[in-house]
């Protein structure tokens, strides 16, 4: 003998039979695939605009690397004085330790010139970037960006060498 049928089975068999009836009766939209839906999402392929070389940007990008070699030149020149000024110092607030803090701020200010072409290149590199550009003459204004920034990571370098030598007060 089967057992007697629960009230929740009658129930959801009541609402399974039920159920195809709910549906008003009209048209509905198609299941087909939407024009939209056939477009490729795949990124399309544009085409670089052809740049001649601009004569005025290489120009500017050798004066400009020029100064960052320059203020090199000074930094260079410069370096051996604040070396054995510090390598002079003694304790710190001493007379010779307010030279060799002096040295290393004349130091400093020989580096302005290569901070400047740095600042100046790199704000021209942004600046190439947003509009055509011939694309040699942006990897030479690349390149010199890399040049000048890394003189100016070598005179800071040095600097925080001299700097962390000189006992403070």
């Amino acid at each position: 003998m089967a057992p007697p049928p629960n009230r929740a089975n009658v129930l959801l068999l009541a609402a399974a039979a039920l159920a195809p009836g709910c549906a008003p009766d009209g048209s509905f939209p198609s299941l087909a695939p939407r024009a939209v839906e056939r477009l490729s999402s795949e990124e399309p392929v544009r085409v670089q605009p052809l740049v001649p070389a601009d004569p005025a940007l290489s120009s500017q990008v050798a004066e400009l690397l020029a100064l960052a070699r320059r203020g090199n030149a000074e930094f260079q020149a410069a370096l051996p004085a604040a070396r054995a000024s510090v390598g002079r110092a003694g304790a710190a607030g001493s007379d010779s330790w307010v030279e060799a803090q002096q040295a290393v701020s004349r130091l400093e200010g020989a580096r302005a010139e290569t901070a400047a072409a740095v600042t100046r290149l790199d704000s021209l590199s942004i600046e190439r970037a947003a509009r055509p550009t011939n694309a040699a003459d942006f990897q030479a204004l690349l390149g010199a960006l890399e040049i000048a920034q890394s003189l100016a990571d070598g005179q800071k370098a040095e600097i925080d060498s001299l700097r962390g030598r000189l006992r403070p007060i």
